[in-house]
């Protein structure tokens, strides 16, 4: 069998939660996990066809008004296949962060326009963790997430409760929180670095100018120290 992506296996994750249909699966994934792992619409409603080509879930026609809609569920196979995914090692980090690319060709590049990627880049980091911040807020909100968790009310033995209009499962708020940690820890980080490098190049004359070994050293050297403590003996 050909290699599943993680995708496929984020999908398979929402499936264990509950049955969803196949736009709400789209939706949540984009909601919930497309910080850590994006994907367009048109991959996530074709990986949702190939949970049930594998046998890890089976889908329904159900009336919504006058069409039909498919409603996911999953399969005892698709359990195990999630526990058995969760139990190997998984590939390395993967970043995509295009205002850095651009970095890696500055000097191909003028310093305005090298400015304006690195100064566009820290404005969407912003964004994205001012919108993961109003989850954070939603979640500690009288009534929300976290309020439920700590009264017993909605988990996954009782009658589910709805939020700002979304059925929430209070149970999975531990491992949530951990993930939002980690996300706005990076996009924290990001915003920072790139409006210093932004700052930084403004004052450069050129993206070549050589007498840039000067501060390049001192961030090299910087970096060394930062990390001094990892790096391996000689």
């Amino acid at each position: 069998m050909t290699k599943v992506s993680a995708t496929t296996y984020g999908l398979l994750g929402l499936l264990a939660v509950r049955t969803w249909t196949g736009y709400e699966l789209t939706q949540q994934l984009r909601r919930s996990l497309r910080f850590v792992w994006p994907s367009s619409e048109g991959h996530l409603y074709r990986e949702q066809k190939r949970l049930v080509d594998l046998g890890w879930a089976v889908v329904e026609k159900e009336p919504a008004g006058g069409r039909k809609r498919n409603r996911y569920t999953i399969t005892p196979e698709g359990e195990r296949a999630l526990r058995d995914w969760l139990a190997t090692a998984p590939d390395g980090p993967h970043f995509e962060i295009e205002g850095i690319l651009r970095v890696f060709y500055g000097d191909q590049s003028s310093v305005d326009d090298l400015v304006s990627s690195l100064t566009a880049t820290a404005e969407s980091a912003r964004a994205m963790l001012d919108e993961l911040l109003g989850f954070v807020h939603e979640y500690l909100e009288e009534g929300g997430p976290l309020w439920m968790l700590e009264h017993d009310v909605g988990g996954p033995s009782q009658e589910r409760l709805e939020f700002h209009g979304r059925v929430i499962f209070p149970e999975r708020l531990h491992v949530v929180a951990f993930v939002q940690d980690a996300i706005t820890r990076l996009l924290a980080d990001l915003e920072a670095f790139s409006v210093e490098a932004a700052n930084e190049i403004t004052d450069w004359s050129s993206t070549t100018d050589p007498s840039l070994s000067a501060a390049t050293r001192r961030r090299l050297e910087a970096i060394r120290d930062r990390h001094r403590v990892r790096s391996p003996s000689p």
